[in-house]
């Protein structure tokens, strides 16, 4: 099994373990972000027990705000298309009455406002659609977590698979990976 260095400096949350409990492994840290757990968990059988609401995880510095910078939709191209569309109309309108003659001038001014109106519309309607999906930060964490959490392990159980001659199930070897992530000696279980 890969046993590559985790930072725990660059993920975007903390882990927060009760007073008296162990420290595990990075790697759990890494794999499990924002993850909620029953008020009766024990990682490790003699685990003291969570007082009521305990905040499992804080916000990592800087690591939190990059985490959602690296991941804001960028503006949308057609954004610009619809503004740069919006200035054509008011350059029409103010170029017009003195470019053009009689009823043309007219005509133009039209044109114009009729190009700022759909200009000022488009421009609302991509705001309005990138602001509709309101993002849960720790939802948005958790979903990140859970896609690397299930590569990790199936990745982790086909490398065992091809090291070892007895075959076990994989939710066995995942709960067998995750205590020895919990164990009193972890492999760097520090913080």
């Amino acid at each position: 099994m890969t046993q590559d260095f985790v930072d725990l400096d660059a993920l975007p949350l903390r882990f927060n373990p009760p007073d008296g409990w162990r420290t595990p492994n990075p790697r759990f840290v890494s794999l499990y972000q924002g993850a909620e757990f029953p008020p009766d968990w024990q990682p490790y059988p003699d685990a003291p027990t969570i007082p009521p609401a305990w905040p499992w995880w804080e916000e990592n510095g800087t690591s939190w705000y990059r985490f959602f910078r690296d991941r804001a939709p960028m503006p949308a191209r057609s954004l610009g298309n619809w503004f740069s569309l919006a200035a054509l109309g008011l350059f029409t309108i103010t170029v017009s009455p003195f470019a053009l003659p009689g009823w043309f001038a007219v005509a133009g001014g039209l044109i114009g406002l009729l190009l700022i109106i759909l200009g000022i519309r488009g421009i609302l309607r991509t705001l309005k659609k990138q602001n509709a999906t309101p993002l849960d930060p720790y939802e948005a964490i958790r979903s990140w977590a859970k896609e690397r959490r299930e590569t990790y392990f199936r990745k982790a159980y086909q490398e065992f698979l091809a090291a070892h001659l007895t075959e076990i199930p994989a939710e066995q070897f995942t709960a067998q990976l995750v205590v020895s992530w919990w164990g009193e000696n972890s492999e760097a279980a520090t913080n």
